[in-house]
């Protein structure tokens, strides 16, 4: 039988090399243990995620030569468990570890784990360098280039802020499904919820899981971050609109639209691929919204949908997510600068096909859940450079710090001629 840490071992490692999601392959995996066992295995893999370029740099010094993959992944998470859980057994962890070793490679490479672990017990918390940045970054476990960036792009005071913040945990944020109840009902039936900062719709549950949630199970509340709820409430839809939303799947902002718009009117939901769409249509079922259309499409090429069509359009676009770090730390470890190259003229491009569907006086809402500048305002100031078709009402930055949620920019835009 295999023990709690092989099982973690199993998981990172599918996330480190084969980019699983972490919180598909963890609930998965979790399935198959006991109910008692599941919290340890979820601490130690996301633990070992958050602080992955931290724990790296704890024990690489003592790693004379190039670490095969496998043994990278056990010493991640062996040493993230004796420097940061409070309640841990240095025995069992080097003594799993290197039992693992043993099953996936070989008794000379359990050796050396067995060694640099007892290294880095002895050595505690390695010393972090000297420049503030580079400290920085090492200690809250993002990649350099991307502290440098935020530097440039939104200031020192920021920079430190975004960092710092994104490692705090996030309470559990959802918002109301207003076509079965209102938030102030809800409030008023169920104490262990309290209201959102900013988003009319939006609720916090204190404490416990929202997908355990009795009121998520029924249909009563989508799961859904505060600041992308504020990305409808931006576009303002009303009863009876004609709505496009470009890049829909899984459909979490259709949905907000369709409750605003009290389930009356049109939204029209494109994504690249089938199965998002079948997410979609499913979604909308649960929630018994019924004006919600799903379709496939590119939304690169939307040459085959009448220009000046819609009285809103949501164009949501791909990003590089540099604004949901505090909850999907496998991006951290997958992370290039070079990302971003291929990610800016698709979003460009979108964009650009977007625009000619709205109506004359009609608005379009362009959002992103990333902190980057060349993907939001340089984005928005391109597009208005090259069309004077429209003009910029308002745009937006949320920074994580700002309502405890991930980093989001949005900016609405009116179509003017």
């Amino acid at each position: 039988m295999k023990s709690n840490r092989y099982f973690i071992y199993e998981i990172l490692y599918g996330i480190y090399e084969n980019r699983d999601y972490s919180n598909l392959v963890l609930r998965k995996k979790l399935d198959l243990l006991d109910v008692k066992q599941r919290p340890f295995v979820t601490q130690i893999v996301y633990g070992t995620l958050e602080n992955y370029r931290y724990v790296r740099y704890c024990w690489e010094l003592f790693a004379r030569k190039k670490v095969n993959k496998k043994i990278q992944v056990v010493l991640d998470m062996s040493v993230y468990q004796l420097l940061f859980m409070d309640k841990k057994d240095d025995f069992a962890i080097v003594h799993d570890a290197v039992e693992i070793v043993k099953q996936e490679l070989s008794n000379q490479q359990a050796a050396f784990v067995n060694a640099l672990l007892r290294n880095v017990i002895q050595q505690g918390k390695r010393e972090l360098p000297k420049d503030e940045w580079e400290r920085l970054a090492i200690e809250t476990s993002y990649p350099t280039w991307l502290v440098f960036m935020w530097k440039a792009q939104y200031g020192e005071d920021t920079c430190r802020k975004i960092c710092r913040n994104m490692l705090s945990p996030r309470k559990s944020s959802a918002r109301v499904n207003t076509l079965k109840i209102t938030r102030k009902e809800l409030l008023e039936k169920d104490s262990s919820f309290e209201a959102a900062i900013r988003s009319n719709d939006g609720v916090y549950l204190k404490k416990g899981t929202m997908v355990q949630n009795p009121w998520f199970q029924k249909g009563y509340l989508q799961i859904q971050d505060e600041a992308s709820q504020l990305v409808v409430e931006m576009l303002d839809v009303k009863e009876g609109d004609m709505v496009l939303d470009v890049c829909s799947a899984p459909g979490t902002k259709a949905f907000h639209m369709a409750e605003k718009m009290n389930n009356k009117g049109k939204i029209v939901c494109f994504d690249l691929h089938q199965h998002r769409v079948d997410l979609i249509r499913l979604g909308a079922k649960k929630l018994g919204i019924t004006i919600v259309s799903a379709q496939q499409k590119d939304a690169s090429c939307l040459s085959d949908v009448e220009d000046a069509s819609f009285d809103k359009v949501l164009c949501d676009v791909p990003c590089s997510g540099y604004g949901t770090l505090s909850g999907k730390s496998d991006i951290k470890i997958h992370m290039e600068s070079s990302d971003m190259d291929t990610l800016i003229p698709l979003q460009a491009q979108i964009l650009k096909e977007a625009s000619k569907k709205v109506k004359v006086g009609g608005y379009l809402v362009y959002s992103t859940c990333t902190l980057n500048k060349k993907e939001n305002q340089k984005q928005i100031e391109k597009f208005l450079l090259e069309s004077d078709y429209y003009v910029c009402e308002e745009q937006e930055t949320i920074f994580p710090f700002i309502l405890q949620s991930h980093g989001f920019f949005m900016a609405k835009l009116k179509r003017v001629k």
